[in-house]
């Protein structure tokens, strides 16, 4: 037995906070890919899931360790896996990783990765802000809805409802809210708490409703499904001065890649 060096297939998952969030946001994947009819995969290394979407952030390689070379079997693995499948999609790095342009993949970038420790916290919804579940088919298929036009994600248009957020994940762990802005559909939010961690995954706002508290109000209803436990999310460096407002740390840079190498200029690989 070597080393321990915290990424090792046999690492215990509670080993550090970041590989509880990669295995939280593994286990994600599955779960989104299950609930419209998707594939999803371990490999050594790799936790692998395909919804069959145009949104390529939920066909998703999500890296369990360090890949250090171009080589690395790891990557063969990943496009083995997506070779089966039709849709663009993407690998989750929490560490830097080699050049894999050659490969057929385009960098996207590096969201950092921010943490919030447990504790208590003190809030008052803005005005005009209430907060629901998505507890019913409709309500899943209006989060997507706000979703698409508020990240925005123009390759979903157009979609059937519920082809996102299938209603497979109705009284799961992944929750997903709306804000609503004096009653309309504002923002949606969605958590997944799992491996000790709750993990901020897609955020959107649309235009009109942005910095009139809706965001925040997710944020801190998201926070508080897992009282105890640590809350984290990879985000854009837009949002990353409201999470650090609200206490989060930013700890490290991760790195997204996409395929096909054809990257629209409105997608962009971030949660919160």
């Amino acid at each position: 037995m070597g080393m321990e060096n915290g990424w090792r297939d046999d690492t215990p998952i509670p080993d550090t906070v970041l590989r509880r969030f990669l295995d939280n946001q593994a286990d994600l994947g599955d779960l989104i890919a299950d609930a419209v009819g998707g594939r999803h995969l371990r490999g050594a290394g790799v936790a692998l899931a395909d919804a069959g979407v145009p949104v390529p952030y939920l066909n998703q390689a999500v890296l369990l360790r360090p890949a250090l070379s171009a080589d690395d079997p790891v990557l063969t693995t990943i496009d083995e896996f997506f070779a089966a499948g039709t849709s663009p999609s993407t690998i989750l790095s929490a560490w830097p990783t080699p050049d894999l342009a050659h490969c057929g993949w385009e960098l996207v970038g590096h969201p950092v990765f921010v943490l919030r420790a447990p504790g208590v916290h003190e809030f008052s919804p803005n005005a005009g802000v209430d907060i629901g579940l998505a507890d019913t088919p409709r309500d899943l298929a209006t989060a997507e809805a706000v979703a698409v036009q508020g990240y925005p994600l123009p390759e979903a248009t157009g979609l059937p409802p519920n082809a996102i957020f299938g209603s497979g994940l109705l009284g799961g762990p992944l929750r997903i809210r709306v804000a609503m802005l004096d009653g309309a559909p504002a923002a949606v939010g969605s958590g997944h708490v799992a491996h000790g961690v709750v993990n901020l995954c897609l955020g959107a706002t649309l235009p009109a409703a942005r910095r009139r508290g809706a965001w925040e109000s997710l944020v801190w209803a998201r926070v508080d499904d897992g009282p105890g436990l640590p809350a984290a999310a990879f985000t854009s460096d837009d949002s990353r001065p409201g999470f650090l407002r609200m206490g989060f740390l930013p700890i490290t840079r991760f790195t997204v890649w996409l395929r096909p190498s054809r990257l629209s200029p409105h997608w962009r690989a971030v949660g919160g």
